[in-house]
């Protein structure tokens, strides 16, 4: 399967591919700190892919991500959460063999947005690995505020992924004003922090805005196996087995993905469910940064609502 690119002339591309960040909040704005409840006695399974935003505002999603961990004694129930008046933010880290925790510091309210700060404290290699998870419960009040972590160190690799895909790729493509990478992950290993290997189907797409739509400039796919290095300050990618186009397709996607090879397959061909996650990303891009946006549009396609 050949990799799909759009190459459209377009005179509208005003900035370079970029990977831009949250909207920076307004500094002459008041914050006022909010209350919050730590929920202990939550696990993270381990069969799914760490969320790239920490906003969690249902129970089904809550669940699928999260188990309980009972243990004895009074403190031993996880904490109770009602997503009818609660919703959650959940920070998750790779699995790891050094001891780590992640600590709340505060939640302020400042304007539309609530600015969670907190800290990741690492101690001595240990003989076991664990997941570092945090999850605080606020108001549902508060649901609908943009959310900007505040730490100095990245908390996972999606990041990173995208800055490479932006940077790397996306940049050789017709620049557009806005550059966003959308993944689709397939399996993911996380026993090395020094080769994090993340197997998937990786797509940039640049886009301009205009009106109400962001209209597609250019783009295309390119799945493949990503390695990622940890740092004390967060991730890099540190090279990208590509799959290549043409004859080679078949024989490097087989090789390069070997046993998730199926899962590869079934998820590069499900195009109802990609175009799905396109919305969906392109609605958080949107709102981390404050587009007035409501549709995306392929050259020469009809325009699609963005996924509320």
């Amino acid at each position: 399967m050949k990799k799909i690119l759009f190459a459209f002339t377009m005179l509208l591309a005003i900035a370079a591919c970029t990977n831009k960040p949250v909207t920076a909040v307004d500094n002459n704005e008041e914050s006022t700190e909010i209350a919050f409840e730590v929920a202990k006695n939550y696990f993270f399974k381990n069969n799914q892919v760490i969320p790239e935003y920490p906003k969690i505002v249902s129970e089904e999603e809550f669940n699928k991500l999260f188990g309980m961990a009972t243990t004895m004694g009074e403190d031993g129930k996880p904490t109770a959460i009602d997503f009818t008046k609660q919703f959650v933010l959940a920070i998750v880290l790779p699995v790891t063999d050094f001891a780590t925790e992640i600590n709340p510091v505060k939640v302020e309210e400042k304007g539309d947005s609530l600015l969670y700060t907190y800290e990741i404290k690492s101690g001595e290699k240990q003989s076991f690995s664990i997941q570092p998870v945090s999850i605080i419960v606020l108001d549902k009040k508060y649901e609908n505020k943009r959310i900007v972590l505040v730490n100095e160190r990245e908390i996972n690799y999606f990041p990173a992924i995208d800055r490479y895909l932006a940077d790397s790729i996306g940049s050789k493509y017709a620049k557009g004003e806005h550059c966003v990478p959308i993944h689709s992950i397939v399996r993911v290993d996380e026993r090395n922090a020094e080769d994090i290997l993340v197997w998937g189907d990786f797509w940039v797409f640049n886009y301009n805005q205009v009106g109400d739509t962001l209209k597609c400039v250019s783009g295309g796919s390119h799945p493949g196996l990503l390695h990622i290095r940890q740092t004390e300050k967060g991730f890099e990618v540190t090279s990208f087995d590509q799959v290549e186009d043409g004859s080679r397709y078949l024989p490097m996607a087989k090789k390069i993905f070997g046993d998730k090879y199926d899962a590869f397959q079934a998820i590069n061909s499900d195009e109802k469910n990609r175009e799905r996650l396109r919305a969906e990303v392109l609605a958080t891009y949107a709102k981390k940064n404050g587009l007035a946006v409501t549709l995306y549009q392929d050259y020469g396609m009809p325009a699609k609502k963005l996924e509320e």
